[in-house]
């Protein structure tokens, strides 16, 4: 597989597949699946069985991961989007890779390995050597043993091996990421007739019969939705433990099993002037832009702020306010320009620095070391990230006790009291109003309205980062507004649709009028026909909300030429009406807006193409694997 991705890089098929949003290969329906309920085996794959202690240990860093990365998120909610499934489908994948590597002949050495381990600062001394006493205690306070971190290792640097072996025949056209910036930017003039639907207003008639008819066509647009009062208790992990409960001792053991959260890079904040210039400009443009320099340095020198300086000079994607560009950490800019930027001292301004966006004038406003931040500093973070763990792992309790309480129907102050917590009420609220200021999904919003008046909810609600324990204090049943209530309303809302209508008919007849071709400026005064400013593309007429029909239909015809319809529009300041329209010119983008973001176009172009041949590989592997889940339980968590 490796051999043949490699020799059909450019080949018609995966060209195509390029051009097409390339979804991961979902395993759940692939090859054979049985579910034999094996003890120990949860997949086989290829032959090869993916056990249920290795299942179970990728299960577990995968919601630890998800957990103290996303607070709000519970070991329900993760059991409940099969994240089961998702560390599943992750282990096929390494797998059929780890085949396919020893079909290859591709292998990580012990001496790769022992580069690559060496390399981590959580391992290494003061003087960035490895020191294998930290190695073994930082593995220790993760309980992990050095065999097994060495095998992940292994694993890890084997895939990405085979990830750089795959895509390296990726070739890219030099000119598409520029062809792809020319057809992104491009603006398009627009001459346009509008004729307002007020116009036609008053020769508008709307009889009974046609608002009787309306209100019985539309009796859903004027029902009342039934609505509930609802008493709750809102729980998350974060509010059952408190951070300050958290003793030193207790967030020492975390932060030291924990340390590689807490590494920061160098970093430097700095604002800068830039004079655009291409990579491959000629001798007299870099002439120009190296006395452009010059200048702005005289101006500098003579005591101006900088980012006086800065706001008079740079473009308008240049940088912030005042050049300002923030914290940049080490890797994140070009290389040029970090190794001038890292070089100042706070405070200081460098010489004109060359870079492929141009010639840059940079002040270092302040520094940060970067390293392991200490326990001291990061006392904080690490009780707050510990409570929310332990608030977690006290979740399922506290919820299960208030529900009870709610079933027997205590007061829910006096539930919510015990732990810390309150109870609260939202009024009465409809459906969509109790998902919007409750947070609840529509399910649960559902289920509230379906409760009686003085009856709990015998489950906990999910809203969003917290769970809701609910009862129902008052319920109205749903009902519709009568007709005399809503007339004047469909009387003006007919009235609208018949004027527009009559707009268009107007504007349509107007269009057979229309020549394409030049218009002089003395025939577009006489007509009334205005120019909106240069319109992007995506975007909207001035002075006309969007219209997605008629923005691509400006992007698709030929300069000179009449839009061949009308359009039913709203205008911003004239209200609705119809439109006609002719493209008048095409601008092209700017040549020195390109220069400032042709890197980044050309490396988003470039990952797109690794991207894409990657998971063409993946995806090939996957089509002609034979895989057996034989235990789905254990995979889907259930009864765990």
């Amino acid at each position: 597989m490796l051999d043949y991705i490699r020799s059909n890089a450019q080949s018609f098929g995966v060209k195509v597949a390029f051009g097409v949003i390339i979804l991961v290969f979902v395993f759940w329906g692939v090859g054979s699946f049985n579910d034999r309920n094996s003890a120990n085996v949860v997949a086989i794959v290829n032959g090869d069985p993916i056990l249920v202690q290795q299942f179970e240990q990728a299960y577990r860093n995968a919601e630890e991961s998800i957990l103290r990365n996303n607070p709000g998120a519970t070991r329900e909610q993760l059991k409940e989007q099969h994240l089961g499934r998702q560390v599943l489908r992750d282990l096929i994948q390494q797998t059929l890779l780890a085949q396919e590597a020893a079909r290859a002949g591709v292998s990580v050495t012990p001496l790769e390995l022992r580069q690559a381990v060496g390399r981590i600062k959580s391992f290494q001394d003061a003087q960035g050597r490895f020191d294998p006493e930290a190695y073994t205690r930082v593995l220790a306070a993760q309980r992990i043993s050095p065999a097994q971190y060495e095998k992940d290792m292994s694993d890890q640097l084997l895939r990405e091996k085979i990830f750089t072996l795959v895509t390296a025949p990726v070739w890219v056209d030099p000119d598409e990421a520029q062809n792809r910036y020319n057809f992104l930017r491009e603006k398009r003039v627009v001459d346009y007739l509008f004729i307002p639907a007020k116009n036609f207003s008053g020769e508008v008639k709307v009889t009974d019969q046609d608002v009787t008819a309306y209100y019985d066509a539309h009796k859903k647009d004027f029902a009342i939705p039934p609505k509930v009062d609802v008493a709750y208790v809102s729980v998350t992990p974060g509010g059952l433990v408190k951070p300050e409960s958290v003793s030193e001792a207790d967030a020492r053991k975390w932060y030291e099993a924990n340390k590689s959260r807490f590494e920061e890079p160098a970093q430097v904040k700095a604002a800068h002037i830039l004079v655009p210039l291409a990579e491959n400009a000629p001798a007299d443009a870099e002439k120009k832009a190296r006395e452009e320099v010059a200048k702005i340095q005289a101006e500098l020198k003579s005591g101006k702020d900088f980012a006086a300086v800065a706001d008079a000079h740079n473009g308008p994607n240049a940088a912030g306010p005042g050049g300002e560009l923030g914290w940049i950490a080490r890797g994140k800019t070009v290389k040029p320009f970090e190794d001038a930027a890292f070089a100042l001292k706070a405070g200081q301004v460098s010489e004109p620095v060359r870079s492929p966006f141009g010639l840059h004038i940079i002040k270092v406003e302040d520094k940060k070391p970067g390293g392991l931040k200490t326990f001291k500093d990061a006392a904080q973070e690490v009780r707050q990230a510990m409570a929310q763990e332990q608030g977690a792992d006290k979740l399922h309790d506290v919820l299960d006790s208030l529900i009870e309480d709610n079933i027997l129907g205590k007061p829910l102050a006096e539930s919510a009291a015990r732990f810390g917590l309150k109870a609260e009420q939202s009024g009465l609220l409809s459906q969509s109003e109790l998902e919007q200021k409750l947070g609840v999904t529509p399910a649960g919003a559902s289920a509230l309205i379906a409760t009686a008046t003085g009856a709990p909810v015998d489950t906990a609600l999910e809203a969003g980062d917290k769970y809701l324990v609910a009862r129902i204090i008052k319920a109205e049943p749903a009902s519709t507004q009568p007709l005399d209530a809503v007339k004047s309303a469909i009387v003006a809302k007919l009235t609208a649709e018949k004027a527009l209508k009559a707009a268009v008919e107007s504007a349509a007849a107007r269009r057979k009028e229309l020549k394409d071709g030049p218009l002089p400026q003395p025939l577009k005064a006489s007509l009334d026909i205005k120019t909106a400013p240069a319109m992007d593309r995506g975007g909207n007429l001035a002075d006309f909300n969007p219209d997605e029909a008629l923005a691509e239909a400006v992007f698709t015809a030929k300069p000179g030429t009449w839009l061949p319809s009308a359009y039913a529009v709203d205008g911003k300041s004239e209200g609705p009406g119809a439109l006609l329209c002719r493209v008048d010119a095409v601008l092209p983008p700017d040549p020195q807006e390109w220069n400032t973001v042709r890197d980044l176009m050309a490396n988003g172009v470039a990952r797109e193409r690794v991207d894409g041949l990657y998971q063409v590989f993946i995806q090939n592997l996957a089509s002609k694997a034979k895989v057996e889940v034989l235990n789905t339980d254990i995979v889907d968590r259930v009864n765990l």
